[in-house]
């Protein structure tokens, strides 16, 4: 129920396409969560991709506002003491509470709520649906979760921004089970896409292998109702002999090099599939610094490697889960099931 009630309001959501933005159409936006301005953010009347579109003022540092909406960069939020409607950047946004815990769901959410795999050599993610910059192309057998389907083509976030692919570049669409207590083992229960690079660095192409060995002992791993999940313990040691290799990690917003780069991103990924389901209880995560890991959007990265940097979460559903995860093409996906 929380589910399909959160979906309803933020569908309800259009992009607001002037100035103005205060005013009668303010009283019809729900309230979903409220945040700290951490510091100054100008608040734009619309956006577009990742930039926004028409200043309409500021916001100072320490005020606090209401969020209506979230977008891959930006937030619509509502600044009551200044008068201001309108979408600043998520990067100014922090310590975000939610206004009615029962009906709406974890802050940085994105529900995805289809999955499916790509059956053409060729697949562009495109910024626009049908059109605008080829983000990235994808070959038969990537899989691709989805937020939704417009005009024919499949909603992704591609980094910090959104991309499409054309549905008909798909086999079959299957949709994700929005009631878990009522699934069954044949489609997921939660599902969630990160894109990664493909550069042929030999770093980066470290940081791939890493990522598909972390895959595949996701793939090994269930967890009966009350179990835990500990990243670092259960996919970890980051490690030669474990089959990780050295790559670009990120410490304190700074790249550095160490065995098992790439893991963070899997860490992540995951972070947002449990993140969709009411009956997973995150009990440890801490994001990559203020910014995050730029391919995600911000506030909902969960870094690992050491005591202080792990994901952790337990299972409270009344049935066993199951995790697949799978990487092709610079597109990791990661699904949460009922297991058998």
């Amino acid at each position: 129920m929380k589910r399909l009630l959160a979906l309803a309001l933020l569908l309800a959501l259009l992009p607001l396409g002037s100035g103005g933005a205060a005013g009668a159409e303010e009283e019809a936006l729900p309230r979903l969560y409220t945040a700290h301005v951490c510091f100054t953010g100008r608040v734009f009347a619309s956006w577009e991709g990742t930039e926004g579109v028409n200043q309409i003022g500021n916001i100072l540092k320490g005020r606090y506002v209401t969020v209506h909406a979230l977008y891959p960069t930006f937030a619509l939020v509502t600044y009551e003491a200044g008068g201001i409607t309108g979408y600043i950047k998520r990067v100014c946004l922090d310590y975000p509470k939610t206004v009615d815990s029962f009906s709406t769901p974890p802050y940085g959410v994105d529900f995805n709520h289809f999955i499916s795999t790509v059956a053409q050599e060729d697949a562009p993610v495109t910024a626009q649906p049908g059109g605008g910059d080829t983000l990235i192309t994808l070959h038969k057998g990537a899989r691709l979760s989805f937020i939704g389907f417009e005009d024919g083509y499949g909603k992704v976030i591609y980094h910090r921004q959104y991309g499409y692919v054309d549905a008909r570049l798909l086999e079959e669409i299957l949709p994700v089970y929005e009631a878990p207590e009522q699934a069954g083992a044949d489609r997921p229960i939660a599902a969630y896409t990160s894109f990664y690079k493909i550069t042929t660095d030999e770093s980066n192409m470290n940081r791939m292998a890493n990522i598909a060995v972390a895959c595949g002992k996701l793939c090994r791993l269930a967890l009966p109702a009350g179990a835990k999940m500990n990243f670092n313990q259960d996919i970890g040691p980051y490690r030669a002999s474990e089959g990780y290799l050295p790559a670009g990690v990120l410490v304190d917003g700074e790249l550095q090099q160490g065995y098992g780069g790439g893991t963070c991103q899997v860490s992540s990924t995951l972070y947002n599939v449990v993140l969709q389901l009411p009956g997973l209880t995150v009990l440890q995560r801490r994001a990559h610094g203020d910014n995050g890991a730029s391919y995600l959007p911000i506030g909902v990265d969960a870094a690992v490697g050491n005591k202080e940097l792990n994901f952790r979460f337990r299972n409270d559903y009344a049935f066993p889960i199951r995790i697949d995860a799978y990487s092709q093409d610079g597109a990791l996906t990661i699904a949460i099931y009922r297991a058998k």
